[in-house]
């Protein structure tokens, strides 16, 4: 889809605020053309999903069963900028709006001087913290930091039980050092696994290595990260824009353990720690699409159930392979999920310009009102964009994104990190412009 002009989307916003019905979009969706965004392994090579569509990642690894996706997730809020949201979420009680800042001199800034204050978070990865330049811009712009691989399982279980912990401990200690907050990102994920994981069979070990897993990651980083996306992309559709007969995903925790695994992999998480936010991730769920409905529906039975789920995560790749959505789609989803008492945030935005499907000024509308959407809701907790610069993105190098080694000019800085028209459209949307 393409975007609407500002005035619809402010006045579709707005109904949302005052007049949205607890649920229903209508089946529309549209752009891309297969995958997810989100990460690869943690070399930056890409990715490919047996069966299916192809999945996204900047690294290496492979995605089985059905349809892959990405994730180079990030997502949602926590510590002091979520605390002071604090009771804004649930049935769309709370404050009715965010106040912008004064004045900011950086996105960073801005977030920090909203009432309530907002996240504003990038995607970080190991390589790009060798970088002076990287370092000073993601430290200088941003709060809160995804690690764009280092955390996924193969990473850091690459063995059963043996854990790694260096590439991770290396993003997150930086991160506090700059008085960043961190979101884990994925404890259970289809795609990035080590082979042992891809060749477990039966309830009983799959269970147990979900259980092992959450309980060491989550315990190796207590105090020092506490958000996490528990569980990643377990929805597919016929395509990765969302449209077409939405179902869980075939992955292994699924084959084995049915839907329940959601559940399970939740109610370890919040043992192992009962202050640390929870969220499920997931991409092509942006626009009012068949997919959004279906994750909407499996979300809410999870609340109505008691399961133990704090936010969710709206990836936010969009232009190919993903969907496209405007400001007043994403504006009435967020409503509709924060209204089952839950936080939202944008988890992994960029927006691919490749092949000219999102041209430029189509992607200057959709950084500003996508930013606005979430910015006005205090139940909108945290906005990473994944990556930093253009040249470091994940889409450059993935056939999906049908960028051919090009550049997919997707992110706010440029490849000398000078800031970007993109950057001046998510500032105005975050200081009310």
């Amino acid at each position: 889809m393409r975007s609407a002009p500002f005035t619809l989307l402010l006045s579709a916003f707005l109904c949302t605020i005052g007049c949205s019905d607890d649920g229903d979009g209508g089946a529309g969706g549209a752009g891309g053309q297969g995958a997810t965004g989100g990460t690869g392994g943690a070399t930056g090579g890409t990715s490919t999903s047996a069966g299916g569509t192809s999945a996204s990642t900047s690294g290496t690894g492979s995605a089985t069963g059905g349809t892959s996706a990405s994730t180079g997730d990030a997502s949602s809020s926590t510590g002091d900028a979520s605390s002071s949201a604090s009771g804004t979420g649930g049935s769309g009680g709370g404050m009715a709006v965010r106040t912008p800042a004064a004045s900011a001199s950086t996105l960073r800034e801005a977030g920090e001087k909203a009432n309530p204050p907002i996240l504003i978070g990038a995607a970080i990865s190991g390589g790009g913290l060798n970088n002076a330049d990287y370092k000073r811009v993601a430290a200088a712009e941003h709060n809160y930091v995804t690690a764009e691989n280092e955390m996924k399982w193969d990473a850091l279980e690459p063995n059963p039980g043996q854990f790694s912990w260096g590439a991770a401990d290396n993003i997150v200690n930086w991160a506090r050092t700059n008085n960043m907050k961190v979101k884990g990102h994925t404890l259970v994920w289809h795609n990035q696994l080590p082979g042992w994981a891809n060749s477990l069979s039966g309830a009983t070990q799959v269970e147990q290595a979900i259980r092992r897993h959450i309980e060491n990651v989550m315990g190796h980083f207590k105090d020092r990260v506490d958000t996490w996306d528990v569980v990643n992309e377990a929805v597919i559709t016929d395509s990765d824009t969302g449209v077409g007969n939405p179902r869980m995903r075939p992955s292994v925790f699924f084959n084995a353990l049915g839907e329940r695994y959601l559940d399970l992999a939740f109610e370890i998480a919040r043992e192992q720690d009962p202050d640390a936010k929870l969220y499920y991730n997931d991409y092509s769920i942006d626009a009012l699409n068949e997919k959004a409905d279906f994750v909407y529906e499996m979300i809410k039975g999870m609340v109505e159930r008691g399961v133990p789920i704090d936010g969710v995560g709206f990836q936010m790749h969009i232009g190919p392979p993903n969907n496209e959505a405007g400001g007043a789609d994403v504006a009435a989803n967020l409503r509709r999920f924060a209204d089952l008492g839950l936080e939202v945030l944008i988890s992994e935005m960029d927006i691919n310009r490749c092949s000219n499907q999102v041209t430029a000024e189509e992607q200057l509308t959709y950084y500003h009102d996508i930013v606005e959407a979430c910015f006005v809701m205090p139940e909108c907790t945290g906005i990473t964009f994944w990556g930093i610069n253009d040249g470091r993105s994940w889409l450059n190098g993935w056939a999906g994104a049908l960028c051919n080694g090009q550049s997919s000019q997707s992110l706010l800085f440029n490849d000398q990190y000078q800031k970007k028209e993109t950057y001046n459209r998510v500032m105005d949307a975050l200081m009310g412009r």
